[in-house]
């Protein structure tokens, strides 16, 4: 890359974090905005609360680094850097489903900055309208801890709330409402929270809304995540997955074109949403129990943030030598 950039995050001080990146040439510094909603809320919506840090985001890089090169850790913030004049930008992330809303205002905002995508199908839709894009697996390290082994009943774990199928979590706690056999599942997925013990010893705990650091203790005290994801074209449960193979835990997903690349057939496994789904779980769970070194060895070579970040950087490198 001819010019370093400057990378703008959303989110709080991570000096490990703004290290990995500036080891590398390509990156001069990071620009934080440190007051950015952690759920991304503001008066209950989440694009008003998005919108707004990617827009702060975007005039604190640009009047504390005016002649910076830019690097959008969110494309939202790429969009309002745009907005603000700024031309030699590029991005990570695209989130939105093709010809939404959303979509057609970041492909326009954005117009030719590269892009790099974490999911395929997101990066082959900007490409097909004209925009510049590359995919790279999505990597990252969180702040979550190693899962805690267990013996006893099952612990499946949901969670998450983008694109996730409501009626199929449903259905599920209704097979661990009926198991004969006792099943420990929590449910996170934004909604209120309760407790429900059966009589066969069964318990449905459903979290209200949590802190990324509860959601990454409840994930760490399962045996299997399961990703209950609609059949939608864009980025989804990507990010769950990658916390729970840091963690030591096995995922489960339904099929959806949102984790192509992500599931692997052993870490990472599709499900059938047509059966029931409770015993193909516990089936992952109980094969997969003792080897959380062994998934936790998967993640540090192919969803590690230095593995993600050095991906990124190359897709970068790839898309500017492109016309």
């Amino acid at each position: 890359m001819s010019k370093p950039f400057t990378m703008v995050v959303l989110g709080a001080a991570d000096p490990e974090y703004d290290a990995l990146w500036t080891s590398s040439p390509d990156v001069a510094e990071v620009v934080r905005f440190e007051h950015a909603q952690p759920q991304g809320l503001r008066f209950g919506r989440r694009s008003l609360g998005l919108g707004a840090d990617a827009f702060l985001a975007a005039v604190k890089a640009v009047v504390t680094r005016p002649r910076a090169r830019f690097l959008a850790v969110n494309p939202w913030t790429g969009a309002a850097l745009r907005l603000l004049g700024r031309r030699d930008i590029a991005v990570t992330g695209i989130y939105a489903t093709e010809g939404s809303r959303s979509w057609r205002m970041l492909r326009r905002v954005l117009g030719d900055a590269p892009v790099v995508a974490t999911v395929s199908i997101e990066s082959e839709a900007w490409r097909a309208a004209g925009g510049r894009s590359a995919h790279v697996l999505y990597g990252t390290t969180f702040d979550y801890p190693e899962r805690r082994p267990a013996a006893g009943p099952v612990r499946v774990f949901i969670g998450g709330s983008s694109d996730r199928d409501l009626a199929l979590v449903e259905r599920i706690a209704a097979e661990a409402a009926r198991s004969a056999t006792p099943i420990l599942l929590t449910i996170a997925v934004g909604r209120a929270g309760e407790t429900v013990t059966t009589e066969s010893g069964s318990v449905v705990r459903r979290l209200g809304p949590v802190s990324q650091a509860e959601f990454g203790r409840a994930l760490a005290d399962s045996d299997v995540v399961f990703l209950p994801l609609k059949d939608g074209d864009r980025a989804a449960g990507h990010m769950v997955a990658v916390g729970a193979l840091q963690s030591g835990v096995p995922v489960a997903s339904t099929r959806s074109i949102g984790m192509t690349g992500y599931v692997d057939g052993e870490y990472v496994r599709e499900i059938d949403r047509a059966a029931e789904v409770l015993p193909q779980l516990s089936a992952i769970a109980v094969e997969m129990r003792d080897r959380a070194a062994d998934i936790r060895s998967y993640w540090r070579r192919t969803h590690s943030r230095e593995v993600g970040a050095a991906a990124v950087l190359a897709a970068l490198r790839e898309l500017e030598q492109r016309p």
